[in-house]
């Protein structure tokens, strides 16, 4: 059915100028509004913009711990064996006499 034949879906007195994407109802001027190129109705523009909800942040703040630790591991393995393989040069290489 042609856009100009449709009635919006909350003001059925007048004329649909747009049809949401994400919905696909029918809205007149005042129930839509542009968003990054597309109209959407408010229902769809709020879901859209409503901040997603984190899932556990126990399990986040977990995870940023182990990977605290698991950093410092590989940092202190590092450098402990660049120490050992400083130690395995001879001692009459550093003598300048």
């Amino acid at each position: 059915m042609e856009l100009t034949f449709q009635r919006c879906l909350i003001h059925p007195e007048r004329e649909a100028i747009a049809r949401c994407p994400a919905c696909a109802n029918y809205y007149c001027r005042e129930c839509v509004t542009e968003h990054e190129g597309k109209f959407l109705c408010s229902n769809c523009l709020r879901r859209r913009s409503a901040p997603i909800e984190s899932g556990n942040r126990a399990v986040g703040w977990l995870m940023s711990a182990i990977g605290m630790f698991a950093g410092l591991a590989i940092a202190w393995s590092f450098f402990y064996l660049i120490g050992r393989l400083l130690l395995l040069i001879p001692p009459n290489l550093h003598d300048l006499s």
